[in-house]
């Protein structure tokens, strides 16, 4: 397949649209993304804004769930929404002669929403089964649990971004209204499409569709800071039924737009990839665990650095002490050159596997366009990733990890 340059445009509203043509593609992907997610939600509410996501296809002014169901179906077409703690995601996946259908149809979902309370009652038991079904596997009840000590209570982190089953529960109809208003705004959208089509036609589609879109006067989104606790967090909860306990332990990181972040994600690979430190010394030398590894999580907000770990319950104690001393050891004694030159390789080929599909390079481009990286970007990538030495590697560590300052979830028997 080929490529050409992505084209760029500014609505109106504030809305960003991208197009990129790809020759010989089969499909066209678009990806969207919202910035805001939870960041619009108080406490007693967390979960709205998900819920408002995975029912805004279930109906609009003109359309029935169903009839927007079989729109798709017929069309061999695939379209969804999703929220998170940042903001709201949508992905279609089309034929190209079905472009222009389906994206007319999206729009109309985007615009012209109506929330029938049958359907959202059908998306809100579905939504608590899989909560309820999430607070028995203990990798998630850790990682939720994690968040809740690492942030405060003023942060978005702190709260699950899909809710609990008694904050899903409790939302209304109004509710689910206030979220859309809230969360979706054109000049906070981010629009890319890729696919085997002129890009001006792709773009003039779009644009054609999402015109009436009117922006509103309290649409700035601003994500707060995060701290460190004063000291080390732990917390344990029991799942008797289980047969593996699971520790999620660190602490906030940073966000992609820092200077320091490709140095700390080579970090962060050194540590934990399939083959890093911590992998090698606890679950290869040390047989303290069944899986681990550590990643930086960095986005709009202050993403936490976190090592994940399955243990046997009896080996909670050891594997963290283990993965506690490695954090140790890289903030004090550089990596080697093999080291960072591996981390490096295999952060610019997971960049490039994650673009060979239209899907992946949609993804991409919004993700470019979110953190100023620039359209071209992947070309660029590596010039990012070179400068970052040993010495560097070892540096950043010891400003961004404290394992004095940690948060601790276990969640297991």
């Amino acid at each position: 397949m080929r490529m050409d340059e992505p084209m760029r445009v500014v609505l109106e509203n504030g809305c960003v649209l991208i197009a990129q043509q790809v020759k010989g593609a089969p499909l066209i992907s678009l990806n969207g993304f919202v910035k805001g997610g939870t960041v619009w939600e108080i406490p007693e509410k967390i979960g709205s804004v998900n819920l408002m996501a995975q029912t805004l296809r279930r109906g609009t002014e003109t359309k029935t769930a169903q009839e927007i169901d079989d729109a798709l179906e017929r069309r061999g077409a695939s379209l969804s929404f999703s929220a998170g703690h940042e903001g709201v995601s949508f992905h279609l996946s089309c034929l190209p002669q079905d472009y222009a259908d389906c994206a007319l149809l999206l729009a109309e979902i985007l615009l012209k929403p109506t929330f029938p309370e049958g359907e959202l009652e059908k998306q809100r038991l579905r939504t608590i089964n899989a909560l309820k079904d999430a607070l028995t596997r203990p990798e998630e009840v850790s990682y939720r649990r994690f968040l809740s000590l690492a942030y405060d209570s003023n942060h978005p982190l702190h709260y699950p971004a899909d809710g609990t089953p008694e904050s899903v529960e409790s939302l209304t109809r109004e509710d689910i209204l206030t979220a859309y208003t809230r969360a979706l705004h054109p000049s906070q959208t981010i629009i890319a499409v890729v696919g085997d089509m002129e890009p001006q036609r792709m773009l003039d589609i779009l644009a054609d569709g999402l015109a009436e879109w009117e922006p509103r006067s309290d649409e700035s989104v601003e994500f707060p800071n995060a701290s460190l606790p004063e000291k080390t967090q732990r917390d344990y909860v029991n799942l008797p039924d289980k047969l593996q306990s699971w520790i999620v332990m660190g602490h906030k990181g940073l966000r992609r737009t820092d200077e320091r972040f490709y140095a700390a994600n080579v970090m962060a690979t050194i540590l934990g990839a399939g083959w890093g430190r911590l992998f090698t010394q606890i679950r290869d030398n040390q047989g303290l665990a069944y899986a681990v590894g550590a990643s930086l999580q960095a986005g709009l907000v202050e993403g936490p650095f976190i090592v994940r770990m399955g243990v046997n319950p009896k080996e909670v104690d050891r594997a963290i002490e283990s993965a506690t001393d490695e954090l140790n050891k890289i903030r004090n004694e550089p990596p080697t050159d093999d080291e960072v030159a591996d981390a490096k390789n295999y952060l610019l080929g997971r960049l490039v596997l994650s673009m060979e599909t239209t899907s992946g390079m949609a993804s991409m481009l919004v993700t470019c366009e979110l953190y100023g990286l620039g359209l071209d970007y992947p070309q660029r990538a590596k010039d990012f990733y070179a400068p970052v030495t040993k010495g560097r590697v070892r540096e950043i560590a010891e400003e961004l990890l404290h394992p004095d300052k940690m948060a601790i979830a276990i969640a297991g028997p």
